[in-house]
């Protein structure tokens, strides 16, 4: 028995990747070589690092806006510590630790008190920065902070020839795939983002479930800063300042509902794949950067638009199919009872 095919949101995002591709191969021949490819996957793999836990806090129903600058102060902090100690690992450590504290912060604001995730993680965001400002310029390091040896191998290192980023990349990618896919926690989240009253009525701790879920994010976020801080052999308060908007459109361009409840991480891999793919062949074909700004805004728009189309009409088919089923289930209690009275 031979299966419709179904044209969904991700295949369509997937053949977009492959057409830009080709696109782009015609534009510029350099484009679709392995070293320029690498040097595309490099440049998105912070932005693909952070969208990944982005991506849970949005199908839990929350945001975060003051990731980019988690990645930042963590990155500095780290940094700062392990100069002055001479100990890499000990500033990885503390690196990953602030971000784990930033992160439960946000979340306490956020589960506890009950306080918007947009404007409290806007508030934060502010308040994180000025803390790392005031802590760079006062370590004596001027606006840039050193990278440790263990932030220059996973931000510049490679095994194999394939950059250490990418490893570090489809490990985050893989296991928060599995935990959103295939344990109670994802479809927790899931629950929270759809009701979170119906989930708490359920019995589920939606506060523990939302405190610890903003903690795995600022730890991902301060990995991801250890990545950029290592591909640029330094780090300063606002190097990450510009990607916040990337993430988002990453995660919308991956389909998912900005309100909670619907989204997979193969979905943002491909959306951070298709701004990577759009930034990549834009500089190989020479556009400016204010007219690359407009592109990935139009293409922003209308993967909203066709994100829209395509989910009516999958509602439209669903229903039809529910109403065709409730007919035939009419249609055969009618056909017993004519039977009976028989």
């Amino acid at each position: 028995m031979n299966k419709k095919f179904k044209l969904s949101y991700t295949v369509v995002l997937a053949i977009l990747c492959v057409l830009l591709i080709i696109a782009f191969s015609i534009v510029n021949k350099n484009f679709f070589t392995y070293s320029y490819i690498m040097d595309m996957i490099k440049l998105t793999t912070e932005i693909g690092i952070m969208a990944l836990p982005f991506t849970l806090l949005i199908i839990m129903g929350c945001t975060d806006f003051s990731a980019c600058t988690i990645l930042s102060m963590s990155a500095c902090l780290g940094g700062i510590i392990a100069g002055y100690t001479r100990n890499p690992l000990l500033g990885l450590i503390v690196s990953l630790a602030t971000g784990a504290l930033c992160g439960a912060f946000n979340g306490f604001l956020v589960a506890y008190l009950e306080l918007p995730p947009l404007i409290t993680t806007l508030a934060t965001m502010y308040l994180y920065k000025g803390i790392a400002e005031g802590m760079t310029l006062a370590s004596g390091y001027g606006t840039n902070v050193a990278a440790t040896k263990i932030a220059i191998f996973l931000g510049s290192g490679s095994v194999f020839k394939i950059p250490t980023q990418i490893y570090l990349l489809a490990i985050i990618a893989v296991i928060l795939h599995i935990v959103l896919s295939k344990t109670i926690y994802g479809r927790t989240l899931y629950a929270i983002g759809l009701n979170a009253y119906a989930t708490e009525y359920a019995g589920i701790n939606v506060r523990k479930t939302k405190i610890f879920t903003y903690v795995l994010a600022g730890t991902v976020f301060a990995m991801a800063g250890q990545v950029l801080m290592g591909r640029f052999s330094t780090m300063q308060y606002d190097s990450a300042d510009s990607y916040l908007m990337q993430i988002i459109t990453a995660c919308v361009l991956g389909g998912i509902n900005m309100s909670g409840g619907r989204g997979n991480i193969g979905g943002t891999l491909l959306g951070v794949a298709v701004i990577g793919i759009l930034k990549g062949g834009m500089n190989a074909a020479l556009i400016p950067q204010t007219q690359q700004k407009i592109i990935l805004g139009i293409v922003l728009l209308v993967s909203l638009v066709v994100f829209q189309l395509i989910a009516e009409h999958d509602l439209k088919v669903k229903g039809e199919a529910r109403m065709k089923a409730s007919a035939e289930e009419y249609a055969s209690r009618q056909a017993e009872k004519a039977a009976e009275n028989k």
